[in-house]
């Protein structure tokens, strides 16, 4: 069964263009590798949308996760910050590194 990972970085303050390039590079990525993905960018889909109602979305699709990646970008996010604590109180694991991720969900 493949596992989903959720894809965690900084969307607010960043241009629409920029968020679009990271998390879809990202996403290609990890599906290349036979992961199923969730891509708060695509899944949210509104750029105005209000934050706390984004945030709502997507921190219930990040309980569905196997495990997240985290975007070098997440240190200076909120939300992303939000999501990783969330992960780290319910078991779920975090990774920054696609070796490790690998690796790790074997």
């Amino acid at each position: 069964m493949k596992k989903t990972i959720y894809i965690a970085g900084k969307v607010t303050g960043v241009t629409e263009a920029e968020c679009l390039t990271k998390f879809c590079t990202q996403e290609k990525a990890l599906k290349e590798l036979g992961y199923n993905t969730v891509n708060p960018i695509l899944l949210v889909g509104n750029s105005n949308m209000p934050w706390q109602d984004a945030m709502k979305i997507c921190i219930r699709f990040l309980m569905t996760a196997d495990a997240v990646f985290a975007l070098p970008c997440v240190e200076t996010s909120k939300g992303a910050q939000l999501e990783l604590k969330l992960c780290g109180e319910v078991g779920i694991p975090v990774f920054a590194c696609v070796k490790t991720l690998k690796k790790a969900m074997k």
